[in-house]
């Protein structure tokens, strides 16, 4: 009995620890935009594709906590074959690596990838700090804004600019492709909110005059009610485009309830994020078991279309220096694929 009972763990611990957190896939996701109120249906109340060509591909990558283990080298040779994928935008939502010793190491793997139009990253916590052990232990109960190592973002942002890929630290870019189903497209890149550094009016003003003066956040009374408008999920699998003539894309490493609210507010359309790690531990039936954020466990990962917005959360490539594991909860790269429905 005591055989087989050790037998098992030792059979989880290889697929946990050694096998799961190295199980890497390259995801399909397909994304459903309109201009019109009404669109065509098939069964089950699918948008049906008036052709068989996306209007805009991305490939998403999140979440690397490079490291020059065996896992990380295979993460490595995983990440620069994707190069062979033919892409109109790269986005990476944080936590690429824990601290600055491997920022090379990073810039090596990335260096192949390409995009037709634009590469950019937003940073996570794991990029701005590298936690101690306590202090992921006490995070673990109570979290923390700020650690103590400082890590030396100044320095990958130049990095990553040395080969091609832009760093948003709350900033947005306007980038017209000339298309005609796709007018101008507005990336707006936020940095983490899990350690207060997002900042949303900044990021905006870069590609709006508009200056909003309502709070950032809603009052606690008004809170119940917004947070239930805004994460009302749509039956139908489509989502008609906020602003005419433009897209508009929001980039943030942590999936965090309150600063959705306040993205919906400024009417983005597609939110791609990170950070969970799709719950790393999930279960059949069940799915993650806990979120690491300020969001509900069912939106830990996947392809969410809510009444005013699309949320993408990938459950990423890595997992933290101090929790390389993952059970039933395969780590991926994302093709994010755009496809327009017209009336």
């Amino acid at each position: 009995m005591c055989a087989a009972i050790a037998a098992v763990l030792a059979v989880l611990y290889l697929y946990a620890f050694k096998y799961e957190p190295a199980n890497f896939k390259l995801s399909d996701v397909d994304i459903f935009i309109k201009d019109n109120l009404k669109f065509k249906a098939g069964k089950n109340n699918l948008a049906v594709k008036d052709n068989s060509n996306p209007v805009l591909t991305f490939l998403h990558l999140s979440d690397f906590h490079l490291r020059k283990n065996s896992k990380g080298k295979k993460l490595f040779k995983f990440v620069r074959n994707l190069s062979k994928l033919n892409v109109d935008f790269i986005f990476i939502t944080g936590d690429l690596t824990e601290n600055d010793k491997n920022i090379e190491y990073l810039i090596k793997m990335l260096s192949p990838l390409k995009a037709k139009y634009g590469k950019y990253v937003v940073f996570g916590v794991h990029d701005h700090y590298s936690k101690t052990p306590a202090e992921f232990i006490k995070n673990m109960f109570k979290r923390k804004r700020r650690y103590k190592r400082e890590n030396d973002v100044t320095h990958m942002a130049k990095r990553l600019k040395d080969i091609g890929i832009e760093v948003l630290r709350n900033e947005s870019r306007r980038i017209n492709i000339g298309s005609y189903d796709i007018g101008d497209i507005e990336i707006i890149g936020l940095d983490d909110p899990i350690i207060n550094k997002i900042d949303i009016a900044k990021a905006f003003s870069h590609i709006s005059n508009i200056i909003d003066n309502r709070p950032e956040l809603p009052e606690k009374s008004d809170y119940k009610n917004i947070y239930k408008n805004i994460f009302r999920l749509k039956e139908e699998k489509v989502h008609k485009i906020n602003n005419r003539g433009k897209l508009r894309i929001a980039l943030m490493h942590t999936p965090d309830n309150d600063s959705i609210i306040n993205l919906a507010s400024k009417k983005v359309d597609i939110i791609f994020s990170g950070h969970t790690h799709g719950g790393q531990v999930r279960l059949p039936l069940v799915g993650a078991v806990v979120s690491g954020c300020k969001i509900k466990t069912k939106f830990a990962s996947g392809l969410f279309y809510f009444k005013r917005f699309v949320l993408y959360v990938t459950r990423g490539l890595g997992e933290g220096k101090y929790s390389q594991f993952r059970f039933y909860c395969q780590p991926e790269a994302s093709l994010v694929r755009i496809y327009k429905i017209d009336e």
